[in-house]
């Protein structure tokens, strides 16, 4: 824009207006934009910094956390016998466990099974059946009693669209109840087994409630039991610790505390359930963490290095929350936790050395006593927490220091930039106002070289006149 109204003035004054105006005004904005720009570019380095190490706390909280919850630090359950298998329930055992497990039975599901068919296309006839659940009881003679449980019953229709067997077993599978079907085929036959729930609780009988032939066939009920019983719903039967019980499942979880136990044969002799703390698991994640530790306290301190032999300092050279962070990391190591009755990491054999760095001694570690294991898986549970006001010693609030100063960083940051986008507009009106002087000045010199020109004509025809 400039050069065009310069240009169409004529330059009359014979200078370089256009090279005038843009000195003055990018010295203008030089001068101003300079130090908002170095703002900048210190803050965010100071955000982006402070991000990798609220990056760095969490990652190491995550990692510590999800070795405590898969239980890599806590009471450890095995079995003597594939027979039963073991597996934790949220933090697992409190303690130590020996149990001894025998198993007399193992849980079922009811079978029956349907008359052959010669195969799964067939039809099966319109109507509804109405399966009921509940329990079970032979009588003398056969035959059998049964009583209603507390489960709601289950209707399943059968239309011109799925009157098929296959169509039927769909149905039930579809329907929610809780009943496998399936077809057994062969050559030339077909046979719908249907398999429920375990537990003898989980009985069912059929009821059919045909439109026209055909249904009937799958009826189930004392007095009618045209599809015919394969397996008996019952509930397992075992004794644990020389009491006898019985459980509606193979997956028990009520037997002993924080331990699942997944029955898979009946066993003849006991089946020794124990659970142990393993302190070499403890010692290895503690030498981890402390590692990772060492490894942040180095970044924070390159990041605070002071300007030395002419190099540019750390971003976070005078970061007062860089110098928060750190001081609360050494912290950590003589803080008690009353969470794990009052233990320290430096209980557990970690110590800063004079040269800054942090170090385990693992013998001190394995002197601890079985009895405080838990004390320290409990104190590394802590250590990786969520984040907390009222839990300062948390790796996740001391990240959470990071992400407070970062936000009132940014806000700096975004005055500053708005700073500058008031220097580029301003910078544009001081260019408009020296454009018209300058385009002023050359319209005041090219009148006066025109004047000058008349007053040379002028005198230049006297001369000649008196002449």
């Amino acid at each position: 824009m400039a050069t065009n109204v310069l240009t169409a003035f004529n330059a009359g004054s014979g200078l370089d207006s256009r090279a005038l105006v843009d000195g003055l005004v990018n010295v203008e904005r030089e001068t101003r934009s300079a130090p908002l720009t170095r703002r900048v570019e210190t803050l965010t380095a100071r955000i982006s910094a402070l991000g990798q190490l609220r990056s760095a706390l969490s990652g190491i909280a995550t990692s510590l956390d999800g070795r405590v919850r898969t239980g890599e630090l806590g009471v450890q359950l095995a079995s003597s016998d594939a027979a039963i298998g073991v597996e934790r329930v949220g933090t697992g055992p409190a303690g130590a466990v020996a149990s001894g497990v025998v198993v007399n039975r193992l849980a079922g599901g009811q079978r029956l099974n349907s008359a052959v068919f010669t195969s799964g296309s067939d039809p099966v006839g319109l109507g509804t059946l109405s399966f009921q659940f509940g329990r079970r009881t032979p009588v003398d003679g056969g035959g059998f009693t049964f009583a209603a449980g507390t489960r709601p019953s289950v209707n399943v229709t059968i239309t011109a669209e799925n009157n098929t067997l296959a169509g039927l077993a769909r149905a039930i599978n579809e329907s929610g109840a809780g009943v496998t079907a399936s077809i057994i085929a062969s050559t030339g036959s077909a046979t719908l087994v249907l398999r429920g729930p375990e537990g003898a609780e989980n009985a069912f009988i059929i009821s059919a409630a045909a439109n026209g032939a055909g249904l009937e066939r799958f009826n189930h009920t004392p007095g009618a039991e045209t599809m015919v019983l394969g397996e008996s719903a019952q509930d397992a039967e075992l004794v644990v610790d020389g009491v006898l019980i019985t459980r509606p499942s193979n997956r028990i979880e009520d037997v002993i505390g924080g331990a699942r136990l997944s029955l898979k044969r009946t066993t003849t002799a006991g089946v020794a359930i124990t659970a142990a703390r393993d302190g070499q698991a403890i010692s290895g994640a503690l030498a981890d963490f402390v590692g990772t530790l060492q490894a942040m306290r180095q970044l924070i301190g390159d990041f605070r290095r002071p300007s030395q032999d002419g190099e540019e300092p750390g971003p976070l050279a005078n970061d007062p929350t860089a110098r928060a962070l750190d001081q609360r990391i050494t912290r950590l190591i003589t803080q008690a936790v009353s969470q794990a009755n009052g233990l320290r990491l430096a209980d557990l054999g970690v110590s800063i050395q004079r040269d800054g760095s942090i170090t385990v001694d693992t013998a001190r570690l394995a002197n601890l006593p079985a009895t405080r294991l838990g004390d320290a898986e409990a104190l590394l549970r802590e250590l990786s927490g969520a984040a907390s006001p009222t839990r300062p010693n948390r790796l996740q609030s001391i990240a959470q220091l990071a992400v407070t100063a970062s936000e009132g960083l940014t806000r700096q940051r975004d005055r500053a930039n708005q700073d500058l986008e008031k220097v580029n507009r301003a910078a544009d009106v001081q260019r408009i106002l020296l454009t018209r002087q300058f385009a002023a000045m050359d319209r005041a010199v090219a009148q006066s070289r025109a004047t000058q020109v008349q007053l040379d004509q002028q005198i230049a025809f006297w001369t000649r006149r008196d002449d």
